[in-house]
């Protein structure tokens, strides 16, 4: 029987306090970065055993704080208590979910970063602007593979930087409504 512990794990690296001197230059910029992006950070308060998010001089209850927050503080956590090196492998499923298109397009910028210094991602997705913003990435940068199913439910992959967009419904359904606008339908 397959055992997963990953929340379990989670949870045990998310309380180590952050830590202050040297890191990896990617690692410290993408934190300043999350740190912009969101106008805060979250933290946890030891006096009080709570995690906080905290904005300039004001602290705010993490039950008040916006879930795109809360689900990318965990990122920025495990950045600044060094628990992701260079070699670490990220999961991040649907991150569309939480954050609004600007934040995804910096949020997938800060990806870039971390995966240049060496970090591993895999991405799952329904959005377009996640897409689309990966594969300017991987023209750019490095390349990025896509994996998508067809109808009957087999898996294909994809280079983004060579083989462009995917052929998926993700990809077909915005041309689909692109080219709707500009039928008048």
């Amino acid at each position: 029987m397959f055992d997963d512990a990953t929340y379990a794990d989670l949870v045990v690296a998310l309380q180590n306090p952050t830590q202050s001197g040297r890191n990896y230059r990617a690692f410290s910029d993408s934190r300043k970065s999350l740190e912009d992006m969101f106008q805060g950070r979250i933290e946890y308060d030891q006096t009080n055993a709570k995690w906080l998010y905290r904005k300039g001089n004001a602290k705010f209850s993490i039950h008040n704080t916006a879930e795109g927050i809360k689900k990318i503080a965990i990122l920025d956590i495990l950045l600044g208590n060094r628990f992701l090196t260079p070699d670490s492998v990220i999961f991040i499923d649907e991150p569309e979910s939480a954050l609004h298109p600007t934040a995804i397009v910096q949020l997938l910028d800060i990806v870039q970063a971390l995966a240049d210094k060496g970090i591993q991602f895999f991405i799952a997705t329904h959005s377009y602007y996640v897409i689309k913003k990966l594969a300017i990435i991987a023209n750019k940068s490095a390349d990025v593979n896509c994996f998508s199913p067809d109808n009957e439910g087999v898996w294909s992959v994809s280079s983004l930087r060579n083989d462009g967009l995917p052929d998926n419904e993700i990809i077909n359904e915005s041309v689909r409504l692109f080219e709707q606008e500009f039928q008048g339908v």
